[in-house]
């Protein structure tokens, strides 16, 4: 078997393999005997079809079998040889079989890891806003709260930008004539709407309607699929009330009879919960200066792979709201989600190899621990997880988790976090 690789753009490679011998003749008599057995040709019976009429008509199915098989069959090995790794999926580019010498070349495309050094990460300085108890805390926490239990009341006035806006839509899909009818909300201002359809509901009343012609439509990963005739009615508009802070409000919250008792119990709160939100936020400032100190680029496939799962987890929390979904901007989405998708895989290889480096592992005690915390938050037994993991072949990617959770906690250990004093905004500018 002869392997030459050949580099491609960005991270992918070609592979071109040739093969000869034992295995070509196997999977050439595997095709043969297959078809003298099952081939139908008129004039003769099934299976009494002479070989040399088999190779004259099904030429062109022996040559992409032979090529299959042989491809199917080796290219575990060829990989090996090559000494490269396949970070995602593996493509089948092209396969020719000669059978006078019998010889079978195939070539497969993939993308590698990306290779890169890793900087010099003890020690790492990373400065963040100093983290202490303070009263603005509390009101912050408290305006919270109150968004968490926001009111929505009519208002009889044109539409702004944080309305709920209630509406009925009629959309023609232009190519297939098919037509989509129902009813949908959303607040403006938070791009759950296209933009364009936002644009037009701005400064419009209950009651007024607009249609948009020739709107293109974008699947998952922001490509066009599509345009469409979109038709609004304003059904209804409504302005956001927040709950006043009083002991009615206190006990909605279930904090207390009186509101003095709430807001105690919220400021009790916060400063028990103070340290680890600044463990939350030294980690996310090492991550983000892990990142910044290493230039390298993404597998595509995986990059398309983390994008649609940001997206998925974007829509399901919309549709969790009560959002039509069908009819969101996915353009829009792709663009603003595509850096945080590109953070992401370049942290986990970052981590990887400093795991690798270091010799970190994860431990079966670990793995178990894991286990029960994902079955907490999944409301599942941890039983029912583990034979979950098992049955799709996952241990592998939990195992990776820990070994990451584990590089950038022993990361974080060695950082040295300067504290600056948070920055008061000047409210004239």
């Amino acid at each position: 078997m002869k392997v030459s690789v050949e580099d491609r753009q960005g991270l992918f490679k070609s592979l071109k393999v040739e093969v000869e011998g034992d295995i070509v003749r196997s999977a050439l008599d595997e095709v043969y005997n297959y078809l003298k057995e099952n081939a139908e040709v008129e004039g003769f019976r099934r299976g009494k079809t002479p070989l040399w009429i088999i190779k004259a008509k099904f030429k062109d199915y022996i040559k992409e079998e032979v090529g299959k098989k042989v491809a199917n069959a080796t290219l575990a090995n060829a990989i090996q040889e090559s000494g490269l790794k396949p970070v995602a999926d593996i493509f089948l580019e092209e396969v020719d079989f000669q059978e006078p010498n019998q010889k079978v070349s195939y070539s497969v495309s993939f993308e590698v890891p990306p290779d890169f050094e890793l900087a010099n990460i003890e020690w790492l300085e990373v400065e963040i806003e100093k983290i202490e108890f303070n009263e603005d805390l509390v009101k912050k926490r408290i305006e919270e709260l109150r968004e968490e239990h926001v009111l929505w009341e009519p208002v009889e006035r044109e539409i702004k930008e944080g309305d709920l806006v209630v509406v009925d839509y009629k959309v023609e899909d232009m190519e297939s004539g098919e037509v989509t009818e129902g009813e949908t909300s959303a607040i403006v201002g938070l791009k759950t709407f296209r933009e364009e359809i936002e644009k037009e509901l701005v400064g419009k009343k209950e009651g007024d309607s607009f249609v948009l012609e020739d709107l293109t439509l974008y699947d998952m990963e922001g490509k066009p699929a599509g345009k469409a005739k979109v038709e609004i009615r304003i059904k209804g508009v409504k302005g956001k009330v927040l709950p006043e802070v009083n002991d009615e409000f206190a006990k909605e919250l279930g904090l207390g009879g009186t509101w003095s008792e709430a807001e105690e119990k919220i400021r009790q709160e916060i400063k028990t919960q103070i340290e680890k939100v600044k463990e939350s936020v030294i980690e996310n400032a090492v991550a983000q200066k892990l990142i910044e100190l290493h230039q390298f680029d993404v597998p595509q496939t995986l990059l398309q792979r983390e994008l649609s799962h940001l997206l998925q987890m974007r829509v399901s929390y919309l549709s969790q709201l009560g959002i039509d979904t069908r009819y969101l901007d996915y353009r829009s989405m792709a663009q603003e989600l595509t850096p945080q998708a590109i953070s992401n895989l370049k942290l986990r290889y970052i981590l990887d190899k400093y795991a690798q480096q270091k010799g970190i592992q994860a431990e079966p005690q670990e793995i178990e621990s894991k286990i029960e915390e994902l079955a907490q938050q999944y409301g599942r037994s941890p039983e029912e997880m583990k034979e979950f993991f098992q049955r799709e072949n996952l241990f592998h990617v939990l195992e990776e988790d820990i070994k990451r959770e584990k590089a950038l906690k022993d990361i974080v250990s060695k950082a040295v976090v300067k504290e600056k004093e948070k920055e008061e905004k000047d409210e004239n500018t």
